[in-house]
C-alpha cells in the first residue's frame, strides 16, 4: 500500500498653494504675492473658501463617535483590474457596452483624469488603502513585497469605527499573504497552490462571477446587523490576460477579447448594485469603482502592462456614488490621484484626514467647490529592473505636462496629445528640467519617509557555504535601491522588442505542445541580453511543467546568481528538488524561502511534508500548526496534522482532524484518502472502499486512491474490479510508474495479454520510480520476457532489479 499521503506536491482641505507649471505658472505668482498679504485679508479668503465648501467645517464627525450610530452610511469599493479608463462608456467608449458603470457615473461623480501610482496590481492597492505612495508604504512590485503590519488601511480604520469589513479578491497576487487583508473581519482569498508545479503569481486567479458570488454572500450575512454599517472590497481581475470572458461576452466581442472582459466585468458591478438596490441599502451605501492600471493593448509598442507608464496604463476609471451629497452626473476634469481615494472616502464619512497621507480629499471638486486642486500625480514601475536588469522609470504629471524620468526624458502635454506620440523635453527643455527637479524633490522627501529595504540575511557560515553550494543565492546582499545606480542601465524604450518576446513567449507558455518554440524564443532573448532575470525565471518553469526537473533547477540557479532574493525561483526550486527527490535540498530551499516570505502558510505545509518522511513529527506539527495560524483553511495542513497523528499511532486523533477538516469544508482533497488508510489500519475493508470511491467521487484524478483501490481489490479477490482500478490510476497520472507496474503484474499473473504487460512495465520503468519499488519493475519484466521465451532478455532485467535492491539495501545500512 501507499503510505499517509499529504497532497501534491487623515487632512484639512486648502485652496491650492502648491506650484503649477508652464500655463498655469501665473497661479503660483499670484499665490505667493497673497502669501505676503497682511493676514485679514487671509482670513477673508479663508473664510470665502469655507463658505463654498460646506463639508470643511459643517461635516458631522461621527466617524470617531459612537460605532451603532444608524446614520452610518454603508461603502464598497470595487476595483477593476488592468481596466483602460478609454474602455467604458460614461469615458467615451462606443464599442464596449457597460451600462452599470455608466448607470454609476450618471448618478455619481465620475473623475476624468485619474492616475494611478504603479501599472503593477499590489502596489497599486496598496496605496489606494493607505492613501500614500509606493516608496512610503513600501510595496514596489507584485510579489517579494509585504504591507507592512505598522501601515494603518482603510479597513482598520473602518473597523476601529465598527464596520463590519469583507473581501473578496480575484487574484494571487492580492492575497493575505501579501498585507492587504489588515483590518478584515472577512478576507476571501484562498487560492490552491497545490495543483500549480511551477508558481507565476499573475497566472493564478477566479472569474468575477465567482468573486461578486462571495461578495453577495457576506453581504448577505450582513443584512441582519441593521445598526453595523459595512465596507466591502470586490477585487475584478477579467481583464487581466488571459482574456477569456464567458459567454456571451465572448461571442458578442468576437476578436476583441480584452473589451469582452470589460462588458463582463461590468455585468457583474451590476450584479452588486442590483444586489443593494433591492434590498433598499443603495441609498445609503457609498459606492467607489476604480481601475488599479491600465492596459497598453499594443499602444507604444507594450502588449499588456507594468513596464511603462504612458497614460494608457496609468488613467484608470475612477467613479463615485455618494447619494448625500446630491451629485449626479458630475465630471471632473482636474487631475487626480489613485492615492486620493482614501481621504477623500474619510471625507465622505465626515472623519478627519491624518496628516501623514499623501491623498488627498477629492470632496472639494465632487461637490463643485473647487474646480481645481493642482494636485501633482507620481508613479512608478520598476518592473523593468527588477526582472530585467533595466532602468526603472517615474512619472509626475503636473496639470497639463507630464514628465517620465528615463535614461532619454521624455515630456508630453496631455491635452493636446493625449495619446503622448510627441516628446517635448528637447524643445521644452526648461519646462522638463523644472519638472526634474520637482521628481527630485518629490522623491527626496519620499527618501526621508521611505520604508527601509529588506535587510541582508544574517546566517552562519555553514548555512552560508550550504545555500550557496546548492544554487540558492548569488550573494546575501540587500536589493539595490530603485533610486541610485541608474548609469549604464538600458532605456526600457530600447529593449521593448524584447519585452514583448517575453511576453509573447509566455502566452504560449500555457500550452505544452508549444514547448520547443517558447524555449526558442527565450534563448533568442538571452542571445541578446544574457541578464534577463525573467527570461530565466520562465526557463525553469517550462521545464519543470514537463517534468524536466535537473534542467529547470540549472535555469532557477541563474535567476538567483542575478537576483538573490527572487523568492519565486528560490521555492519552485525547492519544488524541483522535491520532485525528483531530492529532500534535503527542497528543505534547504524552502526554510530559506520562509527567510524572504515569514508569511507563507503553503511553504511551511511543504516543509512539514519533509519533516514528516524524515518522522520527524515533532517539527512537523509546529510547522502545520503555524501554517494554520497563518491561513485557517489551508485544509492541506489540517489533513497533515492527521497524518503526524496517525503516524504517532493514534487513529482516534487522525479521524478527529480529519472529521473537523471535513466539517469546515466537504469537499477537501484527501480527507477521503486519508480516511481509507484509517479504516485499512482497522481491518475495515468495507469502510476503506467506500472512502476511496468517495475520494474518487469527489476528485478523480487522485491516482493514489485508485491504486490503493485496486489493491484493496486484489487483497479480497476482486481482479475485475482490481484492473478497472489500477488502470484508472495510470490514466489520472501517466507518469505514475507504481500503476504501471502492478497492473503489468496483473495481467503476469493471470496469464494473459503479455505484449501489453511488457509495454506498460518498460514505462514505468522509464518513469523515474521510487527507489523501493523499482526492482519490481525489472523483476516484472523478467518474468514476463520468461514467460514469452526471450530469455537473455529475462536474465538482463532480473539482474537490473537485483543491483537495484542490492543499492537499496546498501544505503538504508549506510
Amino acid at each position: 500500500m501507499l503510505t499517509f499521503t499529504l497532497g501534491q506536491a487623515p487632512t484639512s482641505i486648502t485652496c491650492p498653494t502648491r506650484f503649477i507649471l508652464d500655463s498655469r505658472i501665473h497661479q503660483f505668482e499670484v499665490l505667493q504675492r497673497f502669501k505676503s498679504r497682511p493676514l485679514s485679508l487671509i482670513l477673508v479668503g479663508l473664510t470665502l473658501c469655507a463658505a463654498t465648501g460646506w463639508y470643511l467645517f459643517g461635516t458631522p464627525r461621527w466617524l470617531n463617535a459612537n460605532p451603532g450610530n444608524k446614520s452610518k452610511p454603508n461603502l464598497v469599493v470595487i476595483t477593476l483590474d488592468t481596466t483602460r479608463a478609454d474602455r467604458i462608456g460614461a469615458y467615451g467608449a462606443t464599442r464596449v457596452e457597460t451600462p452599470h458603470l455608466d448607470r454609476l457615473a450618471a448618478e455619481g461623480v465620475l473623475f476624468e483624469q485619474t492616475m494611478t501610482t504603479a501599472p503593477l496590481t499590489l502596489p497599486a492597492h496598496s496605496t489606494m488603502f493607505t492613501g500614500r505612495f509606493p516608496p512610503v508604504h513600501g510595496v514596489r512590485d507584485n510579489g517579494g513585497f509585504f504591507l507592512g503590519a505598522d501601515e494603518l488601511t482603510l479597513a482598520e480604520r473602518l473597523k476601529a469605527a465598527g464596520f463590519a469589513t469583507g473581501a473578496v479578491v480575484g487574484a494571487y497576487v492580492l492575497d493575505s499573504k501579501w498585507g492587504l487583508d489588515q483590518g478584515f473581519d472577512s478576507y476571501f482569498d484562498e487560492f490552491d497552490l497545490s495543483k500549480y508545479r511551477a508558481i507565476s503569481l499573475g497566472a493564478i486567479q477566479r472569474r468575477g462571477d465567482e468573486v461578486v458570488d462571495r461578495g453577495l454572500e457576506w453581504l448577505e450575512q450582513q443584512a441582519s446587523a441593521a445598526n453595523v454599517p459595512f465596507f466591502a472590497w470586490l477585487h475584478l481581475y477579467d481583464p487581466h490576460t488571459p482574456y477569456d470572458a464567458p459567454e456571451p461576452f465572448a461571442s458578442r466581442y468576437a476578436g476583441r477579447p480584452y473589451d469582452g472582459e470589460i462588458a463582463f466585468t461590468d455585468a457583474q458591478v451590476g450584479r452588486v448594485v442590483s444586489f443593494l438596490e433591492e434590498r433598499g441599502q443603495l441609498d445609503n451605501t457609498i459606492i467607489v469603482v476604480v481601475g488599479d492600471h491600465g492596459e497598453s493593448l499594443n499602444e507604444h509598442g507594450e502588449a499588456s502592462h507594468g513596464f511603462f507608464i504612458y497614460d494608457v496604463a496609468l488613467r484608470v476609471p475612477f467613479i463615485i456614488r455618494a447619494p448625500s451629497l446630491g451629485q449626479r452626473g458630475r465630471r471632473v476634469k482636474d487631475v487626480v490621484r489613485t492615492v486620493d481615494l482614501l481621504p477623500t472616502v474619510l471625507d465622505l464619512l465626515g472623519a478627519k484626514t491624518p496628516d501623514e497621507m499623501d491623498g488627498r480629499s477629492l470632496v472639494p471638486l465632487m461637490t463643485g467647490a473647487q474646480s481645481e486642486m493642482g494636485l501633482e500625480a507620481y508613479a512608478e514601475a520598476l518592473y523593468p529592473l527588477h526582472h530585467y536588469g533595466w532602468s526603472d522609470l517615474r512619472a509626475l504629471r503636473s496639470g497639463r505636462y507630464k514628465l517620465i524620468a528615463a535614461p532619454r526624458p521624455e515630456l508630453f502635454d496631455i491635452e493636446q496629445d493625449p495619446h503622448e506620440q510627441t516628446n517635448l523635453f528637447e524643445t521644452r527643455r526648461p519646462l522638463g528640467d523644472r519638472m526634474l527637479a520637482r521628481l527630485r524633490e518629490i522623491e527626496g522627501d519620499f527618501a526621508e519617509r521611505e520604508k527601509p529595504q529588506q535587510p541582508a540575511v544574517e546566517m552562519d557560515p555553514d548555512a552560508r557555504a550550504r545555500l550557496a553550494a546548492l544554487g540558492y543565492v548569488g550573494s546575501f546582499t540587500a536589493a539595490v535601491k530603485p533610486d541610485e545606480n541608474r548609469t549604464g542601465l538600458a532605456d526600457p524604450k530600447d529593449k521593448i522588442g524584447l519585452f514583448n518576446l517575453i511576453s509573447e513567449a509566455r502566452d504560449l507558455s500555457k500550452d505544452e505542445d508549444q514547448f520547443a518554440k517558447v524555449v526558442g524564443m527565450l534563448e533568442r532573448v538571452l542571445a541578446e541580453d544574457p541578464a534577463v532575470i525573467d527570461a530565466y525565471f520562465m526557463l525553469g518553469n517550462l521545464h519543470a511543467k514537463v517534468d524536466r526537473q535537473e534542467e529547470a533547477i540549472s535555469y532557477f540557479k541563474k535567476v538567483l546568481a542575478l537576483k538573490p532574493n527572487d523568492e519565486m525561483a528560490v521555492v519552485n526550486m525547492a519544488n524541483a528538488f522535491r520532485q525528483i527527490g531530492k529532500d534535503e535540498e527542497a528543505l534547504v530551499g524552502y526554510r530559506r524561502f520562509l527567510t524572504l516570505d515569514p508569511r507563507n502558510s503553503q511553504v511551511r505545509y511543504e516543509v512539514a511534508q519533509i519533516l514528516i518522511d524524515r518522522d520527524d513529527l515533532g517539527e512537523a506539527r509546529q510547522m502545520l500548526q503555524e501554517a494554520l495560524s497563518l491561513e485557517p483553511k489551508l485544509a492541506a495542513a489540517r489533513n497533515a496534522l492527521a497524518v503526524v497523528a496517525l503516524n504517532e499511532g493514534d487513529l482516534n486523533g487522525a479521524e478527529q482532524e480529519i472529521r473537523r477538516l471535513l466539517s469546515e469544508k466537504p469537499d477537501a482533497r484527501l480527507a477521503h484518502y486519508n480516511l481509507a488508510l484509517i479504516a485499512e489500519r482497522r481491518r475495515d475493508a468495507k469502510t476503506a472502499e467506500t472512502e476511496y470511491l468517495k475520494e474518487l467521487e469527489l476528485h478523480p484524478a487522485n491516482f493514489k486512491a485508485a491504486f490503493n483501490l485496486g489493491r484493496l481489490y486484489e487483497a479480497t479477490g476482486n481482479h475485475q474490479a482490481q484492473e478497472i482500478a489500477l488502470r484508472k490510476s495510470i490514466e489520472a497520472n501517466p507518469r505514475f510508474a507504481e500503476g504501471h507496474f502492478f497492473l503489468a503484474k496483473l495481467y503476469l499473473d493471470q496469464g494473459r495479454r503479455f505484449e501489453e504487460a511488457i509495454g506498460l512495465a518498460r514505462r514505468g520503468t522509464e518513469l523515474r520510480p521510487r527507489p523501493e519499488v523499482a526492482p519490481l519493475g525489472h523483476y516484472v519484466l523478467a518474468d514476463l520476457y520468461n514467460r514469452t521465451g526471450r530469455h537473455a532478455d529475462s536474465a538482463r532485467e532480473a539482474a537490473r532489479g537485483r543491483a537495484l535492491e542490492q543499492a537499496l539495501r546498501a544505503g538504508r545500512r549506510s
